[in-house]
C-alpha cells in the first residue's frame, strides 16, 4: 500500500509543473494565501500530504488546493471521480481577507463545475475549497479522485486514492459556535469548539457557512459528536483525552490556555485518524 500512496504522490508531483501550471493540496488547517505558500499563522515545520484521505460515512471532508496558471491565461478545473458520483463534490474559490501583512483565504463563492478562470494581474496562485460529502450508504471501497485543470494546451493532473472507512458519522449537528478572528491560526476555531464542549464556555450563536472557518467549525462539530458517541457515557474523559492530542497536559491545562496547540496547526487530524477508524484518541 506504501508503493501505491508513493507511486500517487510521483504522479501528482509531475504533473505540478506541465506548461508553467501547478495543483498544490492542503488541509483545512493550511490556508494558502495568494502567493502560493502557507500564510505565516498555519505555518508549521512540516505539513500532511494529502494522497490517500480517509472519509467518514455521512460525513464531511474538505480540503484545500490552489492554481498555478500562466499569466493572462484561461485555466479550467474538472473534479473527477471514479466510479463517478461517489461523493457529492462542492468547490468554492476563497475569497482573501486583509490580515497584518498578508491576504489570508477565508470567504467562500461557489464555483460552478466545470470553472474556469483567469489569474489577477501580480496574483501567483488562486486558492479553492473542494467540500466533499460522502453518503452512509456509500460502499467501503476505495475510489479515485482527481483535481484536473487545463491551461495553455496543457493538463496538469492530482490524483487522490479516497478510502472510505466502516464508521458513519452521527447525523450533523446544528451549527452552532464561535469563529476565531481571520488572522488566528486556522485551527483556533477547532480549539474553541472543543473548549466549548470540555471547560463549559457556551456553546456560541448560530453560524452561516460562508467562510473557511464555519466550514472547519461544521467538520469540528461532526467529529465531536462522533467522539461522543465511541465515549459511551465517558464524554468528559474523552474531551480530556482529545486536549492532549494537541500537546495540551490535562483539562485543566486546556481550559486555561490562551496559547494555540503545541503539536502545531494540524493537531486535530491526528484525532480524526483515530475517530474515522472507529476508535478513541490514543498517546
Amino acid at each position: 500500500m506504501r508503493a501505491l500512496h508513493y507511486a500517487l504522490f510521483l504522479l501528482a508531483a509531475s504533473g505540478a509543473v506541465l506548461g508553467g501550471q501547478r495543483i498544490t493540496v492542503f488541509s483545512e488547517f493550511q490556508r494558502p494565501g495568494p502567493g502560493g505558500g502557507v500564510v505565516s499563522a498555519d505555518q508549521a515545520p512540516a505539513r500532511r500530504e494529502i494522497l490517500s484521505p480517509a472519509l467518514v460515512r455521512n460525513g464531511y471532508a474538505s480540503f484545500l488546493f490552489t492554481v498555478e496558471a500562466p499569466p493572462g491565461e484561461l485555466y479550467t478545473i474538472y473534479i473527477a471521480q471514479n466510479p463517478g458520483d461517489t461523493v457529492t463534490a462542492d468547490l468554492y474559490q476563497l475569497e482573501y481577507a486583509g490580515a497584518p501583512g498578508e491576504w489570508i483565504p477565508d470567504g467562500m463563492k461557489p464555483a460552478r463545475q466545470p470553472v474556469q478562470a483567469v489569474l489577477s494581474e501580480g496574483q501567483k496562485t488562486q486558492a479553492y475549497l473542494l467540500d466533499l460529502f460522502l453518503p452512509g450508504s456509500a460502499p467501503v471501497e476505495r475510489f479515485r479522485l482527481e483535481i484536473q485543470v487545463h491551461a495553455a494546451g496543457h493538463w496538469t493532473i492530482y490524483p487522490m486514492e479516497m478510502r472510505p472507512m466502516e464508521t458513519v458519522a452521527p447525523p450533523q449537528p446544528p451549527l452552532r459556535g464561535t469563529l476565531a478572528p481571520v488572522g488566528a491560526r486556522a485551527d483556533t476555531t477547532a480549539a474553541q469548539a472543543l473548549r466549548a464542549a470540555l471547560c463549559g464556555t457556551g456553546g456560541g450563536s448560530e453560524v452561516r457557512l460562508d467562510t473557511l472557518r464555519a466550514v472547519i467549525l461544521r467538520n469540528t462539530l461532526q467529529d465531536l459528536a462522533l467522539a461522543r458517541r465511541l465515549a459511551g457515557g465517558e464524554e468528559t474523559a474523552l474531551l480530556g483525552t482529545l486536549a492532549r492530542a494537541g500537546g495540551w497536559t490535562d483539562r485543566e491545562t486546556f481550559c486555561r490556555a490562551a496559547q494555540s496547540a503545541p503539536r502545531g496547526p494540524e493537531w486535530w487530524l491526528r484525532i480524526r485518524g483515530f475517530l474515522y477508524q472507529g476508535r478513541l484518541w490514543e498517546e
